[in-house]
C-alpha cells in the first residue's frame, strides 16, 4: 500500500466517522454529504471542482433517476393506504391478535407486512407510528423505543429477504438475472432468525426501561387512531399488498409495473374510504415526500460516487476482486462495505454490482450458485446500511419525535448487529454448505 493509497484510505475513514458526529449534531444530509466529498477529494488529491460539480452530482442524479419512480410509486400506494385508513387497520388487527404483551412483535409483523407490499419506508413509518404509539401506550412503553422495533420490521428481513419488491432484491434480480425468491433456505433462515432475535431483544429494552421506571408520555400534535374510523375491512386492506407481492414474484412484470396494479387496486377497493376533498393534496404530499427521502439519500449516494474515484477505493477493490476468500464470503462482505460508505441499502448494493458483477458472473462460472449470491447481497446491502449517516434513519427520527441520541442505540442492534450476525453466521454457512 502506498502512502498516497494509505492517505486516502483515511481520508474515507475520517469522512464517514465526521458525517456520524455530524448526524448525531442534526445536520441535514443534504450539508453533510457534499462537505464530505469535498474533505475526500482533497486527501486522496483529486481535483474538488470537478469531484464536486461533476462526479457527486452525477452521483446523486444517477441514483435519483434510477430510482425515483419506485420511491414515488410506493409513497402514492402507502399514502392511500394511510389515509383510507387501510393501513391503521392492518395495524390494528394485528394489535387485537398479539395484545399489549406482545407490542414488540405486533409492531414488527405490521411493518414487515408494509414493507413486503412493496411501500416506501417512509410512508410505512407514517402509516405504523400512530398504531405502535397505541400498542405502546397499551403496553406502557417510552416511545424512544419505537424506531427500533419498526425499524427492524421494514429495513431487515422485509427489505431483503426473498419474494420481497424492496430495491436490494430488485436490483440484484436485474443485475445476476435471478428470481425473487433466490436463495430461499438461507434466506428464510435468516429472516426467521431475525425476528427472533429483533423481538427478543427490544422486549429486553422494554423490561429494563420499565425497571427504570420509565412510562409512555403521548407526544404532542400526534393525532390518535381511533378503532371506529371508517376504513375498509382488515381483509380488504391486505388485497393490494398480496396482489402487488404475487404480481412481482410470478411473473416478470418490472417493480414499478407491480406498484402501478396495487395503486389501482388500492384506489378501487378503498374508494369509499378516501377524503375526495384531499385526493390532490394526498397525492402531492406523495410526491413532495418522495423527493425528501429520495433526496435524504442521494446525497450520501454520492459521496459514494466520489469515493469510487479515490485510490483507496481501486485499490480496496482490487483486493476484493483478487481475494482467494470463498465467493458466498465475498459476497457478503462487499455488500456490507459497500452500504456501509453509502449509508444506503439500495444505493450500496447498486455501486457493488457495478463494481463487482462481472466477478460475480465468473463465480457462477466455477460453478458457485448465482442464487446463493444473490441472497447474501441482499442481506449483506442490510447491515451496514444503518450506520448514523442513513438518510432513512434521520427522516424517521424526526417522524418519531426523538433523536440519535436517544434511540438510535436501539436501531443500531436490530437494524445492523442483528442482521449481519444473522447474515454471517446462518445464511453464509447453509450457502457454504449446499452452495
Amino acid at each position: 500500500m502506498t502512502t498516497t493509497v494509505l492517505i486516502s484510505g483515511l481520508g474515507v475513514i475520517i469522512a464517514l466517522a465526521g458525517m456520524a458526529v455530524l448526524i448525531f449534531k442534526r445536520i441535514s444530509p443534504i450539508i453533510i454529504g457534499p462537505l464530505a466529498a469535498i474533505f475526500v477529494c482533497v486527501t486522496s488529491q483529486m481535483n474538488v471542482f470537478e469531484g464536486t460539480t461533476q462526479t457527486y452530482l452525477e452521483g446523486v442524479a444517477g441514483f435519483f433517476s434510477s430510482y425515483f419512480f419506485i420511491f414515488l410509486l410506493g409513497n402514492i400506494f402507502g399514502n392511500i393506504y394511510q389515509n383510507s385508513g387501510a393501513a391503521g387497520k392492518i395495524g390494528i388487527m394485528i394489535s387485537h391478535v398479539f395484545g399489549a404483551k406482545r407490542c414488540m412483535l405486533a409492531c414488527l409483523i405490521s411493518a414487515a407486512i408494509l414493507s413486503y407490499g412493496g411501500i416506501n419506508s417512509f410512508v410505512i413509518i407514517f402509516a405504523v407510528y400512530p398504531i405502535a404509539l397505541k400498542m405502546f401506550e397499551e403496553a406502557d412503553l417510552p416511545t424512544y423505543l419505537l424506531p427500533g422495533i419498526v425499524c427492524g420490521g421494514m429495513w431487515t428481513f422485509a427489505m431483503t429477504g426473498p419474494f420481497t419488491p424492496q430495491i436490494p432484491n430488485v436490483v440484484s434480480m436485474q443485475y445476476l438475472g435471478t428470481p425473487a425468491y433466490a436463495g430461499l433456505l438461507p434466506g428464510l433462515a435468516g429472516a426467521v432468525a431475525q425476528v427472533i432475535c429483533i423481538v427478543l431483544f427490544m422486549n429486553h429494552c422494554g423490561k429494563r426501561a420499565k425497571a427504570r421506571g420509565e412510562h409512555f408520555v403521548w407526544p404532542e400534535k400526534v393525532k390518535r387512531v381511533d378503532e371506529e374510523t371508517d376504513a375498509p375491512s382488515g381483509i380488504l386492506s391486505v388485497i393490494p399488498i398480496l396482489a402487488v407481492l404475487i404480481i412481482f414474484n410470478l411473473t416478470e412484470l418490472d417493480i414499478t409495473i407491480c406498484l402501478l396494479i396495487g395503486i389501482l387496486l388500492a384506489l378501487g377497493l378503498f374508494w369509499k374510504h378516501l377524503p375526495k376533498s384531499e385526493m390532490l393534496s394526498m397525492f402531492n404530499s406523495a410526491a413532495t415526500s418522495s423527493i425528501l427521502v429520495i433526496i435524504n439519500t442521494a446525497v450520501i449516494v454520492g459521496f459514494g460516487a466520489v469515493v469510487k474515484g479515490t485510490p483507496f477505493y481501486a485499490f480496496a477493490t482490487e483486493v476484493l476482486m483478487g481475494s482467494d476468500a470463498n465467493p458466498y464470503v465475498v459476497a457478503a462482505c462487499g455488500a456490507n462495505i459497500f452500504a456501509g460508505i453509502l449509508g444506503s441499502a439500495s444505493g450500496g448494493i447498486a455501486l457493488m454490482y457495478e463494481t463487482l458483477s462481472d466477478t460475480f458472473m465468473d463465480y457462477a462460472a466455477q460453478g458457485y450458485n448465482l442464487e446463493f449470491i444473490h441472497r447474501l447481497c441482499a442481506d449483506g446491502s442490510g447491515g451496514l446500511d444503518s450506520l448514523p449517516w442513513n438518510g432513512s434513519i434521520v427522516s424517521v427520527f424526526a417522524i418519531c419525535n426523538t433523536t440519535h441520541k436517544l434511540s438510535y442505540k436501539y436501531n443500531f442492534v436490530t437494524c445492523l448487529v442483528v442482521p449481519i450476525a444473522c447474515t454471517f453466521l446462518i445464511a453464509l454457512p447453509i450457502c457454504i454448505i449446499f452452495g
